[in-house]
């Protein structure tokens, strides 16, 4: 995306053409070659993590590495144009056609099939089923594309296919490296948590067979209810660093550090307003959500473990955003150097703090990663672009918003339980007192703008509808 902005901008309009052809090339042996080895690899890893069967889950969502990879390669092409609708029907593909994954497990236990491996087999291949679906809508899209590209009357040429695969290779290798690094972190920290789990209950008293199973149940509850509810919000933030990218990376093309500013403070506030709410009603609310979702096995460990760690959503968040920025000026070595000071402080923390606190030590290890890599890549886009987030729309606004919101909506759900004994009501209720509070606050505190207005649908002439009830900024 950020090669196909830059061309337009330089004139090459030829050239993102070429870019895709050179990087669908480049990925299609890099991802089949990962994919291979990933196959070749899967029974050793299996072992490694103590399941003998873990392999055959591995060789059902193998194929997704190249589908995967070379659907991106096609997003950034439409993205380099600012076109961000097939990268949102790609979303939607994906996602319905990983329900084929619970059609499957539906067939098979209709027909009998109870073993848990088998079963878990056809949930994963519905993941590829969502990968191969959204990978031939993709490929379908380009290949039918008229319109991106046309008007190339007055290009300049295009660059040499050697300059831009080195281009390419320059972007990828860190931006891949920086995803290995927190890939890499989990896998440590998978192992490291256990190690240090099994060290504090020894230090407890327990013993053999009971100390192996309390290991297992305690982690499996934090990464099962945990870290599941704690990706959620992830899924809708990240889309606003990869809708702003090519805004940014055109504007700084330009020399527009006016343009580069405003879409850097609007993608900032929205991320804020996105991300604090959820770090707080996932606090606050953690007790009736691990209820509704998980099965009283996982309640003590998740309920405690989610009121921790969801305060890392609002840093998780920042982390993509602040990456995205410094990618747009191509300091992406810089934001593998913070995920790299991250991951250190990651491990370290979760050694010392799971041998001190047990499993609440894990939340406390992932709060202060991601804490790390948001403050240290706000440094490096101070040094570097020279902006400083707005700490009033960014962070303190929508934390009051979300406060206020969250902590009705706790009473809403605590004190509405004690005469309905159903969670599911409690908790829906809680969720709409929490929506029109929030909503209200942030009209209260006009925390919106005609400048973010813009950005939405049809957001001018809402805008001028909000701004003549003075309930948004000029």
């Amino acid at each position: 995306a950020k090669l196909v902005s830059e061309s337009i901008v330089a004139g090459r309009l030829r050239e993102p053409k070429k870019i895709l052809g050179i990087s669908l090339k480049m990925f299609a042996v890099i991802s089949f070659s990962l994919m291979v080895l990933v196959i070749v690899f899967a029974r050793p890893l299996s072992l490694m993590l103590s399941n003998n069967s873990t392999n055959y889950c591995i060789y059902m969502i193998a194929p997704s590495i190249f589908l995967v990879i070379i659907s991106a390669a096609i997003k950034g092409y439409f993205q380099g144009y600012k076109c961000m609708t097939p990268s949102a029907a790609y979303q939607v593909i994906e996602a319905a056609f990983k329900l084929f994954g619970l059609a499957i497990i539906f067939i098979m236990i209709r027909r009998g099939i109870t073993d848990v491996m088998i079963l878990a087999c056809g949930g994963v291949l519905g993941v590829t089923f969502g990968s191969f679906a959204s990978a031939v809508f993709m490929i379908i899209r380009v290949l039918s594309e008229k319109e991106l590209g046309k008007d190339t009357e007055g290009s300049l040429p295009s660059g040499k296919s050697s300059k831009i695969a080195k281009n390419i290779i320059t972007l990828a290798i860190p931006i891949s490296l920086s995803s290995a690094v927190m890939s890499v972190t989990s896998t440590l920290d998978m192992f490291l948590v256990k190690w240090n789990l099994k060290y504090f209950y020894s230090a407890a008293g327990e013993v053999g067979d009971k100390l192996t199973d309390l290991v297992k149940s305690t982690y499996g509850a934090y990464v099962g209810a945990t870290s599941s509810l704690f990706n959620l919000p992830q899924a809708v933030t990240v889309t606003v660093g990869v809708a702003v990218l090519p805004f940014l990376t055109t504007a700084f093309a330009k020399k527009d550090r006016q343009e580069a500013f405003s879409n850097m403070r609007s993608s900032s506030k929205l991320v804020g307003m996105i991300a604090m709410p959820c770090t707080l009603g996932l606090s606050f609310l953690s007790e009736p959500i691990v209820k509704l979702l998980y099965s009283q096995s996982y309640w003590t460990v998740g309920i405690s473990t989610l009121r921790i760690l969801a305060l890392s959503v609002y840093f998780v968040s920042f982390s993509s955003l602040t990456g995205v920025f410094l990618q747009s000026v191509g300091k992406v070595s810089t934001a593998l150097l913070s995920m790299g000071a991250g991951a250190v402080i990651k491990l370290t923390a979760n050694i010392v703090m799971v041998r001190l606190i047990g499993i609440m030590g894990a939340p406390v290890g992932t709060f202060l990663c991601y804490a790390t890599i948001v403050i240290l890549n706000m440094l490096f886009i101070k040094k570097y672009i020279g902006f400083s987030f707005p700490a009033a729309d960014t962070f303190i606004k929508p934390f009051i918003c979300s406060l206020i919101s969250c902590s009705l909506a706790f009473l809403a759900w605590y004190f509405s339980a004690k005469f309905i004994n159903s969670n599911i009501v409690c908790l829906a209720l809680a969720l709409i007192v929490a929506g029109v509070v929030y909503t209200a606050s942030i009209f209260l505190f006009r925390l919106l703008s005609k400048e973010d207005m813009a950005l939405l649908p049809k957001g001018d002439k809402l805008g001028r509808l909000l701004e003549k009830y003075n309930l948004i900024k000029d």
